[in-house]
């Protein structure tokens, strides 16, 4: 059974364009190909290498591996990103006082810089995507996706043989 709000065509095994990580996946994927748009010819980031960027300059001083985590990055594609990110002199890494393993990393004045101008730019869309909703859709929609971040990371901590009945 559907409902008219997700317009499922009962032919197809998977109905693609109303499947709904789908769709969440087309308006990230829209809104990340106009930011690559930018920051790829201006600071000559890549996807990875920006989102390591952005995780970096919201939250200073995280270690590769929390970085990967937020970024939704594997540690190689994490590790490259962090390169990345030096070579361009936008971050640079500081052994950890308590635990000279663990290496934080923060973004230098020029990676500060350019994760402010890609931030505005972020914001610039974010609030163009808002102003098509209601403040009422837009507070639904915030709850939303919280309950949906948080029934993904259920699923994702059960695996697929925690979907299967019987």
């Amino acid at each position: 059974m559907t409902d008219e709000t997700s317009p499922r065509d009962d032919a197809s095994p998977l109905a693609l364009e109303a499947w709904l990580p789908y769709r969440l996946f087309i308006v990230s994927a829209r809104v990340a190909a106009l930011l690559e748009s930018h920051y790829g010819p201006t600071y000559g980031l890549t996807q990875a290498s920006w989102r390591a960027l952005a995780v970096i300059g919201d939250r200073p001083g995280l270690s590769a591996g929390e970085i990967a985590r937020a970024a939704g990055l594997d540690q190689f594609a994490t590790s490259r990103a962090i390169a990345h990110l030096m070579k361009l002199g936008f971050a640079t890494r500081a052994s950890a006082s308590r635990d000279r393993r663990r290496a934080s990393l923060s973004l230098t004045r020029a990676g500060a810089d350019a994760f402010a101008d890609i931030a505005r730019l972020a914001g610039a869309i974010e609030s163009a995507l808002e102003a098509s909703l209601s403040a009422a859709e837009r507070r639904a929609l915030d709850g939303a996706l919280a309950r949906l971040d948080e029934a993904s990371a259920a699923i994702a901590a059960r695996g697929l043989r925690g979907l299967q009945s019987g």
